[in-house]
Formats: structure tokens, sequence, C-alpha cells
């Protein structure tokens, strides 16, 4: 027995520090020999470990007290306490101590609450449409986070249950089989927890410029001659479309990655057509290779669904010489596993040879042009599941769709130097490496609304930078309502897709569906959205240095404010933009708290100080967005987003009062992973107001990549003042263009990249009284 080992009558327990503020926690039987062997997967979940993370310090004490383990902080401060001894066989059970009104959040994607003091959860990956999601998941997690200052990550990937029985005062977990094994994180704010947790298990790589603008995806697929009309025709209403998805039905079995010529009977032709519009085309997979049709219940579900083109319902859909050569290989983690489309294989993602024959699979529409691939249906290995890494068939199902997507990225990964891109529905720990992530299939109702929104925060929580809530759902008719409210929700996920459904099938869900007044609240989004490019960009690069998410729950940026606890119905978008959707049929008014300091209607310069809620203004084509009081938000003006390969050569930069603070611009080409190279450009821009001056200081950037403009145009623009007099630049490029209209100054200069500049602003009054 190692000295650090503790003993209790029923087990032993090591402890092992994996660095600074992170302890696993491992049993074995008191008469155990060894302790467990480590999980075959855990070398991989661990594999984006940043090496920059500190090393393990003296941050928790442990000790055994009546036979139950407890974890302290040096000051003496309960981290975690079992609430009676563990149980490691048959079965594994835990059981922990929670303190009165302990709040815990997380299980990844989990729909149907956010903050939790009860309850019940099940912990399996399973096709969970809509109908289900209350209780379900495509994704099981067992990560959660506690208010009391830790997160826990079960070291298990069998199936879990999970009980918060507030009563007794106690969190339970029972594992089917596997050890009794965890990671603990300890720290003082949700944000340092987090940062610690993925700088174990990895933190998002940046996603392509591209990938921050509007996706769209036809559900059933339509043929390539309405793919590319309905592309023009978004460009022609003036809500051009950046990337497709094409549905099932790309190829004409699954899984042979052949086109299907009856509905695209040029696919060089179609890159060309979407390429000249500047959109990318992405395709949809699946983990099968069909070895049978299953007719008969395609024909229900199409009339229940509608989810097979026409012409194609009585096709062929089965890949038998893929089948054949996968099985004698023996590359398939079950031979014959059912799912909507068929019964074939399902592909084992933890074999080498299976990797390069789907590598070898996906290269050629790489190379064809296609930017990226949809990982869908990664949730239904059966429990007799095989794998060449040894996995045991349940905890297989639940780690599929992490080795699915690592597959696909690393498929995309060998092709060239482009950002790798895997939108799937099935994840687990560690897959945010990986991104992103689609929440599956829902329906435009404001419930809906609601869960994609808690999931979303959840995943956050578990270092999920990129995730949709797909605008509309997967399908069901919208109002004009459910349309306007939805796309002002969903438009600010980290990734924007919708869905549209042929117009057939149901006319409702293209965004001049209901018109003039819901197009324009989409235009309105969509435009914002690009313009607020920038400023993304920023909040990318800060995911994939600390993990920290795009989107995130109050308390991440609040953390000690009890306001703030159970917040589930708003949001920040980064530490700047506060988003509060109308969640609720009828509503022209939204009930938004409020942080500290100064707040701003983004859309009305309306100003709250000092209150801690307010009641914001939300007529049906307006959803409450607030810019915190001393931001500075880059922007690009309206119109076109910067080219592949370049940096922001024209840029607005919104200052909002108090004037004060700082920002870090980052800047790389937007397309490969050169920046990983080091190819990338990082400029301080600081704000500070003395009296009636306020002064921008633009610094030289810090690093640079081919790309960087020798010569950039700022618009700065003040917010919510009635004068400004006449600026002075340091050093002098020119005459500085001043407007002043609306309680708004604009400020236009230009000047060398590289030289840096500094703005003198005198004469600075700000100009609206604040209201309460």
């Amino acid at each position: 027995m190692a000295a650090d080992d503790l003993l209790t009558p029923h087990s032993r327990i090591r402890l092992q520090p994996l660095a600074d503020g992170a302890l696993r926690v491992t049993y074995a039987p008191i008469g155990a020999d060894a302790f467990p062997p480590d999980p075959p997967w855990l070398l991989d979940l661990l594999a984006g470990r940043d090496p920059g993370l500190p090393h393990a310090g003296g941050s928790v004490a442990a000790t055994v007290k009546g036979g139950c383990l407890e974890i302290t902080r040096p000051d003496g401060r309960l981290i975690l306490a079992e609430a009676r001894p563990a149980r490691l066989a048959p079965d594994v059970r835990m059981a922990f101590r929670l303190s009165a009104g302990e709040i815990l959040y997380g299980w990844g994607e989990q729909f149907g609450a956010f903050a939790r003091t009860r309850g019940r959860l099940t912990l399996n990956a399973f096709n969970a449409p809509s109908f289900l999601q209350r209780h379900r998941s495509y994704s099981a997690i067992p990560m959660f986070f506690s208010r009391r200052g830790y997160a826990l990550l079960l070291l298990n990937a069998h199936p879990t249950q999970w009980n918060i029985d507030s009563r007794r005062g106690e969190l339970s977990v029972r594992a089917h089989a596997g050890a009794a094994d965890y990671l603990l994180i300890i720290g003082e704010t949700p944000r340092e927890i987090l940062r610690t947790y993925t700088g174990l298990t990895g933190r998002p790589p940046l996603l392509p410029r591209w990938a921050h603008g509007l996706w769209g995806t036809g559900y059933p697929q339509e043929d390539q001659e309405r793919v590319v009309e309905l592309a023009r025709e978004h460009a022609r209403h003036r809500i051009p479309l950046e990337v497709i998805i094409l549905d099932y039905h790309w190829e004409e079995a699954f899984h042979n990655f052949r086109w299907r010529r009856s509905l695209f009977p040029d696919p060089d032709r179609l890159l060309r057509d979407l390429g000249e519009m500047g959109i990318r085309l992405g395709l949809i997979l699946t983990p099968f290779v069909n070895r049978q049709n299953r007719p008969l219940e395609k024909r229900v579900l199409n009339w229940r669904l509608r989810n097979v083109p026409p012409a194609e319902i009585a096709s062929d859909e089965r890949a038998l010489p893929e089948y054949e050569d996968c099985a004698r290989r023996g590359l398939l983690a079950h031979p014959n596993a059912w799912w909507w489309f068929g019964r074939g294989g399902m592909l084992d993602f933890t074999n080498r040879q299976t990797l390069d024959w789907w590598a070898a699979k996906l290269g050629p529409l790489l190379r064809q042009g296609i930017s990226f691939f949809k990982n869908d249906d990664g949730e239904y290995l059966p429990a007799t599941g095989s794998s060449a890494l040894g996995l045991k068939g349940p905890e297989h199902h639940n780690l599929y769709g992490f080795y699915y997507g690592k597959a696909t990225y690393e498929a995309l990964q060998s092709v060239d130097d482009r950002r790798p891109i895997v939108y799937a529905r099935s994840v687990w720990a560690g897959s945010q490496r990986y991104p992103g992530l689609f929440l599956g299939d829902q329906t435009p109702t404001f419930g809906h609304m609601r869960s994609t929104l808690r999931a979303g925060l959840n995943l956050g929580l578990a270092g999920f930078a990129y995730w949709t809530a797909d605008v509309f759902g997967l399908d069901g008719r919208t109002t004009p309502e459910t349309h306007m409210r939805y796309a002002q929700w969903a438009l600010f996920a980290p990734i924007a897709r919708y869905f549209w459904r042929p117009a057939r099938i149901d006319a409702t869900r293209f965004p001049w569906s209901h018109g003039e007044a819901a197009e324009a609240n989409f235009r309105r989004l969509t435009d914002l959205r690009r313009c607020l490019a920038p400023y993304y960009a920023g909040l990318a690069w800060e995911a994939h240095q600390s993990g920290i998410p795009l989107l995130r729950p109050m308390l991440l940026e609040y953390p000690h404010d009890p306001l703030f606890e159970r917040t589930d119905d708003q949001l920040m978008i980064g530490a700047d933009l506060l988003l509060a959707p109308v969640l609720e049929a009828g509503a022209q008014m939204r009930q938004v708290v409020l942080p500290p300091g100064a707040w701003h209607d983004f859309w009305t310069e309306r100003t709250w100080d000092g209150v801690d809620s307010a009641m914001v203004a939300a007529p049906l084509d307006r959803v409450p967005l607030l810019v915190r009081g001393g931001a500075l938000i880059p922007m690009t003006p309206p119109g076109k987003p910067a080219p592949d390969g370049t940096g922001y050569s024209n840029l607005e930069l919104h200052l909002w009062p108090p004037f004060g603070g700082a920002y870090n611009l980052r800047e790389d080409d937007g397309l490969t992973r050169a920046y990983q190279r080091g190819e990338a450009a990082e400029t301080g821009l600081r704000v500070e107001q003395q009296g009636d001056q306020v002064d921008l200081h633009i610094a030289s950037p810090n690093g640079g990549f081919p790309g960087l403009p020798e010569e950039r145009r700022w618009t700065i623009v003040l917010h919510r003042v009635a004068a400004v007099g006449r600026p002075q630049q340091e050093p002098e490029h020119g005459e500085c263009e001043v407007a002043l209209s609306g309680g708004t100054a604009s400020i236009r200069i230009r000047f060398p990249t590289r030289l840096g500049c500094v703005l003198h602003i005198p004469g600075v009054a700000t100009g609206a009284t604040r209201l309460a």
C-alpha cells in the first residue's frame, strides 16, 4: 500500500494529484492486491491536457471519519464528504453529503433543468427526440458542478443513475459496472474550475471564420437544382448563407460515400455554384454500413415524418461491398445494429484500421471541396457491441460519440491545413476538442426554446464552446411569433443554423415565410451576427486558451452574486453582452436580472444603473440585448465578412459609458491551423476617461500573420453622448471625420496597422438621463 493511500473498513482509497486543484480518487476493495487498472479510454480523455497546467500543490487535505472519506481545503473548509462508504461490487455505489441548499449544475446536455437541488437523472446516451428530452439526452457526461466550489467527473462510462435527495442531504450515484473512480476539481469560482477541468480534458480549437455565419439545412434532402436556387433566394432576400449541410440521401447508399446522382448529377458544379456565393458545403454522416433495407418501416416513418425525398422512397440503400469489406477486416463494433434507415454494421472507431478506412473514404470528398461533416446517429450501439480497445459494450455505447468525433476530426486534419469541424449529435467528456455539437431534434415551441437554452448552459459548464440550438428546431410549423422569437434566441448561439423543410411539406420555416416583419427580424439578427464576427472571434480565442465558453451562464461571470444561482432564462455572450430571450407567448416586456453597474439597451440605448432588475421592452421584433457599461465591442461594418486569409481592414469599435476599459483584439487568417504555429496577432485596446476627455490607446500588434492588413480603417462609436470635441490623433495620419447623430458619435480614422495610435477625444458629454 502506498504511503498516501487511505483505509476505510471496506476499501482502500488512492489519491492522485493531477494538477493544482485537481485530484483523482480511486477505490479498491480492502483485500485487493492492486487498484483497478485505468479504463482503456483514459489516455484518450487526457490526451488534450494543457502542458502549461500548473503542477499539483497542497490544495486539499483528505481524511477518513466514521469510515467515510472527507476532502477539505487547507483552511478546513469542507469540499466533498461521503455520506456512507462506497460499495464496489457487484455494482458501484457512492453517496456524497450535500450542504443545506447546495445547488448542482451540469451532467452535460441536460434539457430538463439547469440548477438542481433535487431529482433523478439517468445517464445513458439515447436517441432523444423532442418529446423525450425532459429526461433523456443524446450525450451522457457524468460531470457536475457544485455551488460549493468543486466539480466532479466520474471516470466511469457505464450507464449511471444519479439521485439528488435534498431531504436526506445527499447525492448518490450507481454505476452498473466499472470502478469507483472520479476526478475532483476544486476552485473558488466556476471559471477557475472550468479552466482546470478543460486543462486536463482539452480545450476547443478555433473554428474557421466562416463557421460564425448563418448555416442552413433542408430536410428531407432536395435535389441539386433546388439547393442552388434556395441559396440564391437567400441572397436575393439579403440573408446570405455561409454554410449548407446536405442531409440524408446526398449519397446513394448508407454508407458508400458516393453521390446520389438522381439528386446530385454534377457535384463539382454544385460546389462551384455555391462557392461563387461564398457558401461552404457540409455532408451528414452516420456510423452505419447497411446490409439490410427496412422498406415497410421506411415507408411508415416517411408517412409520419416526411423524411425521404419522394423519388427515393423505394431505393436500395444497402452498401453491401463496403459491409463485406468491413466485416471481413474486423472493422465493426456490431455487425447487425438497427437504425431508422436500415440495419447494418456499426463501425468500431477504437480500431486503428477503422480510422484508416474512414479517413480513406472521407478524403476524396474533402479534396473535392467538402468543408466538413455532420456526425449523426452516435447513440445506437447495442450493449453487446465490441471494441478493439477492450471497452465493454455498455461503456462503448456511451463513449461511441467521442471516438466517432475523434475519427472524423483526425480524418479532416490529415487532408490539409484547414480547421476541422465535426458537427456531432452525441459526445462525451473531452469531445470539446472536436467541435461542434448540435442539440438534436426540437420543435418551434417556447418550451423547446427554454430547454435548448438550459442544455446549452449545461454544456458550457462541461467545456463545450460550440453548439447550436437549431432555429425552429428540426420540424414543426412556425407561427409569426415563434418564428421571430426562436430566431431571436438561436441566431446568437455559438453556431447559428436553421432548418427549412421543402415548401410542399412546410412553407413556414424560411426567413420570408411570414411576411416583411418576420423577414426583417431574421435579417436584422443575421446582419448583427455577421457584424459581431470580431467579438465572437475573440470569445473563440478565450475558449481555446482557457476553456471558457462563448455563451455563459450568468453565474460564470458573476459567481458570488446569489441572484444568478438559478438563472437559466438569460445568459452572457462573453463578458459584455447580456441576452434575455423572450420565452413566453404574447409577452411584450421581459424582466431582466441585472449585474452591478450600468447596462444599456443595445437597440434603444436606454440605461439602467444601480438596479438589480429591470422590465425591458420586448416588442415582437426585438429581443432584450444589453451591453455592459464600459464595454469595448469590436464589430465589422455591415456587408461581406473579411476574406479568408486576412485580418480586419475595416473595424468599428463601440464604446458605452462609463468610458474606461480594455480589450484584446485577436486576429488570424480565419481558415487554417497556422494560428497553432504562432501565426496570429493581438492588438491591445485601452480606453481611459479623465473629466470630459476620453483617450483611446490602440497598440501596435503583438505577433502577426501574412494576411494582417497594412492599414486599417477604424470607426470609433461612442454611445449615449450629447457632444464631443475635435479629436486629435497621435501620431497624425490625416483628418479625423466626426459625426454626431441621435446620441451617438462616430469618429473615423485610418493609420498603418503596425504603428498603433492614441486618439484623444475632448469635450465628451454623456447626454442621456439614466433611468431606473
